[in-house]
């Protein structure tokens, strides 16, 4: 979440709330002392929605959705690896959805996960704002693809 800083000299606190009210998303009027004044929360409304797949050829994840428009989410990818570890936080990412509400990242995954990892996103933005998730099973990079030295060749005949 960013924060904005507005300094008002002495002159400008009579015409303090048109100044909270206008310096944006988030924004602290502070006095020339820099004693806080006065702040406006942005509080948006709406939801979140996505949609998570598996990026061919690499180990990531696509994540692709939408919010209110020019809304910050934040994304934290979570893995379960067993039902005897507790779930792991891979990573976390900010974006910031565009003026008409979508948003799409591609999440690095760790490159020591094991096959079947059941991996969960979960999207979440500012107050008001109905978080979302979405969960996949990782499998390998190039799934589908054939390639020879992993395929099962019969042993020679015994003599």
């Amino acid at each position: 979440m960013r924060t904005t800083l507005v300094l008002a000299t002495a002159l400008m606190l009579s015409s303090l709330p048109a100044i909270a009210a206008g310096a944006g998303a988030n924004s602290a009027v502070l006095s020339a002392k820099g004693t806080h004044v006065a702040q406006a929360d942005t509080v948006a409304h709406g939801f979140i929605s996505l949609e998570a797949s598996q990026l061919q050829g690499a180990e990531a994840i696509v994540v692709e959705g939408s919010a209110p428009p020019n809304s910050p989410i934040t994304m934290t990818l979570l893995a379960v690896v067993s039902t005897d570890v507790p779930t792991i936080v891979v990573s976390r990412q900010d974006v910031i959805t565009d003026v008409n509400g979508r948003f799409r990242a591609i999440i690095p995954v760790a490159p020591a996960y094991e096959r079947g990892t059941i991996l969960k996103v979960v999207a979440t933005s500012l107050p008001g704002v109905s978080p979302a998730s979405a969960q996949l099973v990782m499998n390998a990079p190039n799934a589908g693809v054939s390639v020879p030295l992993e395929q099962t060749q019969t042993p020679p005949p015994a003599r």
